[in-house]
């Protein structure tokens, strides 16, 4: 017979002690590198929940009473067409048509399920539909936008701007504003008692808001502008003098602010500029010049300049001297145009600095929800991700992005795409040209210039066609992204287990094999 040594229980406990005392001061060594290490990393992203501050962006609702949801897209959705066998319903609104409110109510529900625990909510204007509708309809309409946004949303500061298709034309207009703030029941969006004086004489406002609560915070203050009265198409409906009264407000609101040392968000429902898609501009020329005379000023304060109205993904700066001044665009919740899926944006700020960090922009699929009678709204993307930019969105960095998109293919498709990806166009290179330019020139004689030295210069840029297809979201990018992430957490979290285990383990060997 074979005899097999074994060794014995004595040998066997000696051997692992010599081997653990030899490596025991490196094991004691990395568990307490990870214990540091992940308490401070624990610690910073405790540091950074309490700093970072979130806030909704919703914008030109535009809703339609008269929307049928089998209503033919050629009649605006009004009208049921004769040979409708197929009986499609349209739940969540169409390209063709203005809002139903069954999309607001989506919109509002998808944004509470994201994120309620916010700082606050910017409204950028125009809840009524594009159809021209009478005084008690565009009251109707906003008293049930108030009511709606309240009831999802029942705590949360709400910064409400007016839109043109807020604003009742037809009507007396020394009280035209208090007649809106009482039926339309403004008040519970708007409630502090300062900004309702301004409100009250011509529909805008300035708020003050303390994001941290702390003795030495700065302040962020809001101000709100009543664009409508800038338009050149609404002068006739205003008083002479009322538009002017307005601005010389703004350069002492400006004023106050800069004394005060606040920090401004400038919210206008119409952006300054161009439109350079159908090349008019959209201030009266006198009024924007006095506005931007006062930003010029008094730009070192503004944050950022937030708009509405365009209905289509897009930002520029404003640049003078001294002065730069980043104005975002918002895609809107109305889908009327193919200028852009219905969309809503949750922004990140820095509550101690007050500079803008970041966004996140979620938009239903409109054609998808047709399909299904659903309405899943989806994560778009994200700023920082989509054009690989740091998490500071200033206006500063807006206009080196600005530079990035005219010299970089990269980033110039990704602006391209933002902007125009529901869209049933040809961008030819004359138009490319154009938005190129209107991205930081806001007047008619710099555009035409800029196109035409871009041309002359011969800078090739390939038709670019766009069909609104399907699955023309962008918002897997972002999926694959947040995938990175977690699978870092996941494995940093498993590396730092897995150190403990072994020193339980090393603890447990010393205590009984001794």
């Amino acid at each position: 017979m074979l005899k097999v040594d074994y060794w014995n229980r004595d040998e066997i406990i000696m051997n692992i002690n010599i081997r653990l005392k030899r490596y025991s001061l490196l094991i004691w060594l990395l568990f307490v590198c990870c214990i540091t290490f992940y308490i401070k990393f624990e610690s910073k992203r405790n540091e950074e929940k309490l700093i970072e501050g979130h806030f909704w962006i919703f914008t030109d609702s535009h809703v339609d009473v008269h929307y049928r949801q089998d209503g033919d897209p050629s009649t605006g959705c009004h009208n049921v067409p004769l040979n409708n066998m197929t009986k499609i319903i349209r739940k969540f609104g169409h390209f063709n048509c203005d809002t139903p409110n069954e999309l607001v109510i989506s919109a509002l529900s998808a944004a509470k399920k994201i994120d309620s625990n916010i700082d606050f909510i910017i409204w950028l204007g125009d809840a009524a539909s594009h159809y021209s509708p009478d005084g008690d309809t565009v009251i109707s309409i906003y008293l049930n936008f108030s009511q709606e946004l309240r009831k999802y949303f029942p705590k949360t500061l709400v910064i409400p701007v007016l839109g043109n298709h807020d604003v009742v034309l037809k009507t007396n207009r020394s009280t035209r504003f208090i007649e809106f703030y009482n039926q339309t029941k403004y008040n519970l969006l708007l409630k502090d008692d300062n900004a309702l004086q301004t409100f009250l004489k011509g529909g805008y406002y300035s708020i003050r808001f303390q994001a941290l609560k702390t003795k030495q915070q700065t302040m962020l203050r809001f101000i709100a502008l009543n664009t409508a009265m800038f338009l050149p198409q609404y002068t006739d409906y205003f008083d002479l003098n009322e538009a002017n009264e307005q601005i010389e407000w703004f350069n002492k609101t400006m004023f106050d602010a800069q004394n005060l040392n606040d920090r401004i968000l400038l919210l206008a429902h119409v952006p300054f500029g161009i439109n350079e898609n159908l090349l008019y501009k959209f201030y009266d020329i006198k009024y924007e010049q006095k506005l931007l005379s006062i930003i010029n000023k008094y730009s070192s304060n503004i944050i950022m300049c937030l708009s509405g109205h365009r209905h289509q993904d897009v930002f520029r700066v404003y640049t003078s001297l001294n002065t730069t001044m980043g104005v975002i665009g918002h895609p809107p919740i109305s889908p009327i145009g193919y200028l852009s899926q219905p969309s809503i944006r949750k922004y990140s700020y820095d509550r101690k600095s007050l500079i803008l960090t970041d966004y996140e922009q979620y938009s239903l699929n409109v054609i998808e929800a047709e399909r299904t009678q659903k309405d899943q709204w989806t994560l778009a993307y994200r700023f920082s991700s989509w054009y690989h930019q740091s998490k500071e969105l200033t206006s500063e960095n807006l206009f080196q992005l600005i530079y990035l998109i005219r010299t970089n293919s990269f980033y110039f498709k990704r602006f391209i795409l933002a902007k125009h990806y529901t869209e049933k166009i040809i961008l030819t290179k004359h138009r490319i040209a154009q938005t190129l330019c209107a991205l930081t020139l806001l007047n008619f004689d710099e555009l035409l210039l800029c196109t035409r030295i871009l041309e002359k210069k011969g800078i090739q840029y390939d038709n670019i066609v766009f069909n609104n297809s399907l699955e023309n979201n962008f918002h897997m990018n972002e999926q694959l992204i947040e995938y990175r992430i977690i699978y870092r957490r996941v494995a940093l979290s498993l590396f730092i287990f897995l150190i403990i285990i072994i020193w339980i383990i090393y603890r447990i060997s010393l205590k009984f094999f001794l």
